[in-house]
């Protein structure tokens, strides 16, 4: 199950900047020429499109990469930093946008990176986050086989991710995606 936001979105001659069709990733976030943009999680080449535009982008890496970082070798333009969501190494108020693809439920405690996200978007900064949906009998046995093996990671309901970030002062729309994804976009107040 792939990322709808970013995957689907490949340079198509059918997807333009003008489009409402939810697959096309550019056209779900409102970009301007100089914003700051964190990235965290399976992000493919996003950054280097994003890049080109005239955004500034950050990666957020938290894999171990000793030998080869993917998301520097794909996204050569872009600033790549180590870290946890958990413990954003950034200023406070920095980002315009935090964009988190396939990522969110893999953090060990979700409440401090929320908090931490909270912390490092800008007033009027924009949260655009997409994951699996716990709904989904595929996802839950996932989640199941993550417990039963001792993994410290928690699929959350869509409802759940609402609940947790107005409670941070963000005020966003929730769209489930065929109920295998949702994609939860939010602005902090």
């Amino acid at each position: 199950m792939k990322s709808v936001l970013y995957h689907d979105y490949e340079p198509n001659a059918d997807l333009t900047d003008t489009s409402d069709d939810v697959t096309c990733f550019l056209d779900s976030i409102k970009y301007d020429i100089g914003n700051n943009i964190l990235l965290v999680g399976n992000i493919g080449n996003l950054g280097k499109r994003l890049r080109m535009l005239g955004v500034y982008v950050t990666i957020l890496e938290d894999n171990c990469y000793e030998d080869v970082c993917y998301s520097l070798i794909h996204n050569c333009n872009c600033n790549v930093v180590k870290g946890s969501l958990e413990f954003l190494p950034f200023e406070d108020k920095y980002f315009d946008k935090v964009i988190i693809l396939d990522h969110f439920n893999n953090t060990n405690d979700y409440k401090r990176a929320s908090k931490e996200i909270n912390r490092v978007l800008k007033c009027n900064g924009e949260l655009v986050l997409e994951d699996l949906n716990l709904k989904n009998i595929k996802v839950k046995l996932k989640n199941l086989k993550h417990r039963l093996c001792g993994e410290n990671i928690n699929y959350r309901y869509p409802q759940e991710i609402v609940s947790l970030f107005s409670k941070l002062n963000f005020e966003g729309n929730l769209k489930e995606v065929e109920n295998e994804r949702y994609i939860y976009i939010g602005k902090r107040k």
